[in-house]
């Protein structure tokens, strides 16, 4: 899994900061995307993010700020291997920067996005996974053309 995981990671890795995530820091918001066959969750950033990802972003010197996003893999059925993270700059740029997890984040990653999956959609992870790879295709006008 985790050489899938890096060939799938689309930017440069982060160094990790001075600590790791612990349990309060991770909570989600927005809803549960699927894409790719992971399910994608919005992690809100209450925690200082530069003490964890390394970065630059808990200052007064620029108007930079990160979107962080956690990913489960519906096939494998585990937490992906690394966090997905958009560094938007205050000129209006932005960067795509990968956080590689260890297996005490992935864990508490786990529990979290179950506890959220069952409040959020009353289902756990593995069957949202199924109930969504289950629905049918949505119609586009070009099904519509070829009934």
């Amino acid at each position: 899994m985790k050489e899938k995981s890096m060939e799938q990671a689309t930017g440069p890795f982060l160094t990790a900061g001075s600590r790791k995530l612990t349990d309060s820091d991770i909570t989600f918001s927005d809803e549960i995307m699927e894409t790719d066959g992971r399910l994608n969750f919005y992690m809100d950033t209450f925690f200082n993010v530069d003490e964890v990802f390394g970065t630059h972003v808990e200052t007064v010197e620029n108007n930079d700020w990160i979107n962080v996003y956690a990913n489960y893999d519906i096939g494998q059925g585990q937490v992906c291997d690394t966090l997905d993270i958009v560094l938007n700059r205050g000129d209006g740029s932005c960067q795509e920067l990968v956080y590689q997890l260890d297996d005490q984040e992935r864990e508490i990653l786990l529990k979290k996005m179950q506890d959220y999956c069952i409040h959020q959609e009353g289902l756990t992870l593995e069957d949202y996974g199924l109930r969504l790879q289950e629905e049918p295709e949505p119609l586009t006008s070009q099904t519509v053309q070829q009934m």
